[in-house]
C-alpha cells in the first residue's frame, strides 16, 4: 500500500499525492519528508475558471542545477476535485488522455489572452525582481570586501584596499549601477503590473487595457532576459573579484550563482522568450508602414519609435568624456540603436519572407543578429529611461541627486559600450574619439563613484545575519569575522578521524596490493 501525503494549500485539503515507484529514492524521499511543510507551493495556472491549486515537491539536490529537481512533475486538482490532467505530467513523459485543454478556457479569446498574459507576466516580473537582488547580494559582498582588502602599494611599508585600483572599480562599480538601475525598473513594473490586474479584476474591456497587456507582455518577456544575465555575469565578476575568498562556501558566493542560474531558463528560456519582445516591436513597425495610427502605448515605452525615421538621422555629437557623464547622452543613442536594430531586423524578416520562406522559417534565422539584440536594446533603454527619470526628478534631495545620476550615467554608458560595434556599423558613432570617449567617461564615472561605493552598498544591502557573509559584513573586521566563522564550524579543532593513518598505523610500504 503506498503511503499518501495530505496537503493543505489555501485552507483547502488537496488530494494526496503518492510516491511513485518510478520516482529514485532521494525523490521519494523528498516527498515523504518535506511534502506537508518544506515543499514549494507553486500556482502555475493563475486565475482560471476551475480555480486550480498545484504542487511543486522538491526534490533533495542531484540534478544537474542545484536546487531544481529533475524528473519531477506537477499534479493539479481544481476545486471539485477533478485532476486536471492535460497540465500535469512529468517531464518528457507521455500524455494522459483527459479533456481538451480549451474545455477549461474562458470562451472569450480575447478576454483570455489578456489573463494569460497577465499570469505569464507575474511571474517574469517575479524573476527579475529575484535576480536583482541575487545581485545586490554579490555587490555587496565583493565591494565591502574590496573595501577593506588591500593589496600592495606605492611602497613597500603602505598597502592600498584593493577599491583604490581603477581595474577593480571597473570591474564591479557597473554592475553596482545596475543593481540600482534594474531594482527600480523591477519595482516599476511591477506598479504597471498592478494597473494590469486592477484593470483585469476590474473586467475592463478597453483598447487600453489590452494594449496594456501586451506591452507588459513585451517589457517582462525581455526583463527576466536581462536581469538574469546581468546577475549572472555580475554574480561571477564578484566572485573573481574576491580572489580566493570567493570561492570559499561560507562567504556564500557560490550559493548565489547556483541560485541565480536556474533564473536564465525557467518561466521560458532567455533567449526564446526575447522572441516574444522582438515580435511585438516589429508588428508595431508593419501596422505603421500598412498605413495605420501612429505609433503608442500605455507606458509609453514604444512611442518614440514613431519618429524613428527622424532618429536614425541624427548622429553622435560628444567628442569628449564630459558629453557623456550625464544619462541623456547615452539615451539618445540608445533610441538610435533600437531604431536601427528594429529596422533591421524588420528589412531582414521581409527579405526572407520574400525569398520563398515561411513565416516560421523566416522569424527563425531573423534571431540571432538582428531581433535578439533588438529585443535587449530596447529593454536596455527602458531602464536606462527610467531610471533616468528617477534619478533627474525635481523631488530627489540635492545631496542624492548627484550620487543617483552618477549611477544612471555609469549604467547607461556601460550598457551602451556593450554595442560599440553596431554603433559604428550603423554611422552613429565615427572616427576614434568617439569611442575612447566612452571608454574615458566610463572610468571617470567609476572614480566618481568610488568613495561612495561603501555607503551606495550599505543602502541595498540586508543585514548581516541574512548576507551570511563573513568578509562581507558591514563592520569591516574582514579577517577577524573569517577566523569567527571557521571556529564556528563542527570540530575544526580536533583531530581528523583519519589522523591515526598518518601517525601510528601508517601502512607499510608496498603491503597493500591491488585486487585487481
Amino acid at each position: 500500500m503506498r503511503q499518501a501525503h495530505m496537503i493543505t494549500l489555501f485552507g483547502e485539503t488537496v488530494r494526496p499525492m503518492y510516491p511513485s515507484a518510478t520516482n529514485g529514492p532521494e525523490t521519494q524521499a523528498a516527498m515523504r519528508d518535506h511534502a506537508s511543510l518544506s515543499a514549494e507551493l507553486r500556482l502555475v495556472l493563475g486565475e482560471i475558471e476551475s480555480r486550480a491549486s498545484c504542487l511543486h515537491v522538491a526534490a533533495s539536490p542531484g540534478g544537474a542545477v542545484s536546487g531544481v529537481p529533475q524528473g519531477l512533475g506537477l499534479e493539479c486538482w481544481s476545486r471539485t476535485g477533478a485532476p486536471l490532467r492535460p497540465r500535469a505530467r512529468p517531464r518528457g513523459g507521455p500524455r494522459v488522455p483527459g479533456p481538451p485543454p480549451s474545455a477549461l478556457l474562458p470562451q472569450d479569446a480575447g478576454q483570455h489572452f489578456s489573463k494569460s498574459l497577465g499570469s505569464l507576466a507575474f511571474g517574469r516580473v517575479a524573476i527579475v525582481a529575484m535576480s536583482v537582488v541575487n545581485l545586490k547580494l554579490a555587490v555587496s559582498i565583493a565591494l565591502r570586501f574590496s573595501a577593506t582588502r588591500r593589496q600592495f602599494g606605492p611602497t613597500d611599508g603602505e598597502e592600498v584596499p584593493v577599491l583604490e585600483y581603477p581595474m577593480q572599480q571597473w570591474r564591479l562599480l557597473p554592475y553596482l549601477a545596475a543593481a540600482y538601475a534594474l531594482d527600480h525598473f523591477s519595482k516599476s513594473l511591477f506598479l504597471d503590473l498592478g494597473d494590469l490586474q486592477q484593470g483585469l479584476l476590474g473586467k475592463d474591456r478597453s483598447v487600453r487595457q489590452a494594449e496594456l497587456g501586451r506591452e507588459i507582455h513585451a517589457l517582462s518577456s525581455a526583463g527576466k532576459p536581462l536581469a538574469s544575465w546581468t546577475a549572472q555575469r555580475g554574480i561571477q565578476e564578484c566572485r573573481e573579484a574576491c580572489g580566493g575568498h570567493g570561492y570559499l562556501a561560507m562567504n556564500r558566493l557560490g550559493n548565489l550563482r547556483d541560485d541565480n542560474d536556474p533564473n536564465c531558463t525557467y518561466e521560458g528560456d532567455n533567449n526564446v522568450l526575447l522572441q516574444q519582445t522582438s515580435n511585438y516591436l516589429l508588428g508595431l513597425l508593419a501596422h505603421r508602414d500598412q498605413g495605420g495610427a501612429c505609433i503608442q502605448s500605455p507606458l509609453k515605452t514604444v512611442d518614440f519609435l514613431d519618429a524613428y525615421p527622424d532618429i536614425l538621422g541624427r548622429r553622435f555629437e560628444g567628442s569628449s568624456p564630459e558629453d557623456l557623464l550625464d544619462s541623456s547622452v547615452p539615451l539618445a543613442a540608445y533610441e538610435w540603436l533600437v531604431c536601427y536594430l528594429l529596422r533591421e531586423s524588420y528589412q531582414r524578416l521581409n527579405q526572407e519572407k520574400r525569398s520563398g520562406k515561411s513565416d516560421f522559417e523566416a522569424r527563425n534565422n531573423c534571431q540571432v543578429y538582428h531581433c535578439r539584440p533588438l529585443a535587449l536594446a530596447f529593454l536596455e533603454l527602458t531602464v536606462v529611461r527610467r531610471f533616468h527619470e528617477h534619478a533627474h526628478q525635481p523631488g530627489v534631495p540635492p545631496p542624492l541627486r548627484a550620487v543617483l545620476r552618477r549611477l544612471s550615467a555609469l549604467y547607461a554608458v556601460w550598457s551602451l559600450s556593450q554595442h560599440t560595434a553596431l554603433l559604428y556599423r550603423g554611422g552613429y558613432l565615427s572616427g576614434e574619439r568617439a569611442g575612447k570617449a566612452m571608454e574615458s567617461a566610463v572610468l571617470a564615472l567609476c572614480a566618481q563613484l568610488k568613495d561612495d561605493a561603501v555607503a551606495l552598498v550599505d543602502v541595498i544591502a540586508p543585514p548581516d545575519f541574512i548576507l551570511d557573509s563573513p568578509i562581507g559584513r558591514a563592520d569591516g573586521e574582514l579577517y577577524k569575522n573569517l577566523w569567527t566563522a571557521v571556529l564556528q564550524g563542527s570540530k575544526v579543532l580536533e583531530r581528523a578521524s583519519w589522523w591515526s593513518e598518518f601517525a601510528v598505523n601508517k601502512p607499510v610500504i608496498g603491503s597493500l596490493k591491488s585486487k585487481l
